[in-house]
């Protein structure tokens, strides 16, 4: 089981140098409507360093569900603002899709506005809320001003934690990563932990109205208790981190399984794809991608397992360039988002996979 870190700072931390040449602005979404009384609130910072889940929002006949509910009280706060800008119904349902905080650190929002309102989860995501989820939190609340620290001293030195000369955007990329830290410790000073009201071990169906909403478990992937929800009238799902584009994350993750649970996603009757994070897909282009990238990187550290090689050794013998290239385009921000979000981890993840050495069902 990883060390949690929140998402938030996983970027900037993760990374031999600052992650983008480009100043952090305050999150916003685009809200887009993809069927009757059905919304997605899609925001704009996958690639770090502060990343919020994307929103799916189901208008129902006399009340609202909302599948994951972000990273901050102030996205949280953002989305159900426009939610009332679509209806004067109250949200009775939150989805929790899995246990990482930018998709349910929100939730204190709902519950102090709608009082009543259940929140759904896998099982397995509320013992890792508990376990990990609120233990990381704590730690990051205390760590808030040694992150600032870091910054304003790689701007003293003038030099990238390589040891290679700052560049003019990177000194102003650094100076507002500080602020960004600031202002996320100042967001989670004010936040508590809402835990799931109610548990899936497999499915749950609920009617609302005309909708039919099915929130399934298909297996392992991302995480040990990631849940889609799935619109069968409107051929939609939401993946929560089973999918994220333009990046997959793959932090504590079983590959084989996930591999598994993205072909039962593909197969449900959908039309339309929402991510955890990023660009809505409406083919399964991006999905066959990331099943394709996971195959790869497995059977290459199982290869290497077998030929005993160390974990170290097993991140030099994984090649993953070409696959690379097909979700980064040799951007700059994608290619360490790349590297921080998907290879380290997953090949870590993949090589325990081949030893036999991740927890069992």
């Amino acid at each position: 089981m990883r060390t949690y870190l929140p998402k938030a700072i996983l970027l900037c931390a993760a990374l031999p140098c600052v992650a983008s040449a480009q100043p952090v602005a305050p999150p916003s979404f685009e809200r887009t409507k993809l069927a009757e009384g059905v919304y997605a609130f899609v925001f704009n910072n996958p690639l770090g360093p502060a990343v919020d889940g994307t929103a799916l929002v189901l208008v129902n006949d006399s009340d609202v569900l909302v599948v994951d509910a972000q990273n901050t009280l102030h996205s949280a706060r953002a989305v159900l603002a426009e939610i009332r800008k679509l209806t004067k119904n109250p949200v009775r349902y939150v989805v929790t899709t899995h246990w990482h905080g930018d998709h349910h650190t929100g939730n204190q929002i709902y519950e102090e506005a709608f009082p009543g309102v259940e929140f759904i989860a896998h099982r397995n995501t509320r013992i890792d809320i508990e376990e990990q989820h609120n233990p990381g939190m704590a730690r990051f609340k205390e760590q808030v001003p040694e992150y600032i620290k870091r910054y304003e001293q790689q701007l003293k030195d003038g030099k990238r934690s390589d040891g290679s000369p700052l560049t003019a955007d990177d000194s102003t990329f650094l100076k507002e990563s500080a602020k960004l830290i600031r202002w996320l410790g100042e967001d989670a000073k004010a936040q508590r932990t809402v835990m799931p009201t109610i548990t899936v071990e497999k499915d749950l169906v609920l009617y609302r109205g005309k909708r039919r909403i099915e929130i399934k478990y298909l297996g392992r992937g991302n995480t040990r208790g990631d849940l889609v929800v799935f619109l069968p009238n409107e051929r939609i799902v939401a993946t929560g981190d089973l999918l994220v584009n333009p990046v997959p994350y793959s932090f504590g993750s079983f590959l084989g399984e996930w591999i598994q649970t993205l072909r039962a996603v593909s197969a449900l009757p959908v039309d339309v794809i929402v991510p955890g994070h990023g660009a809505i897909q409406r083919d399964r282009k991006y999905l066959d991608q990331v099943v394709t990238l996971l195959e790869s990187t497995l059977a290459q550290a199982k290869a290497a397992v077998a030929k005993g090689l160390d974990l170290a050794a097993t991140r030099q013998a994984v090649k993953l360039d070409s696959l690379r290239l097909l979700f980064t385009n040799g951007e700059r921000a994608r290619e360490r988002a790349f590297a921080a979000y998907f290879t380290a981890p997953a090949v870590e993840r993949a090589w325990l996979e081949a030893r036999g050495d991740l927890p069992k069902p």
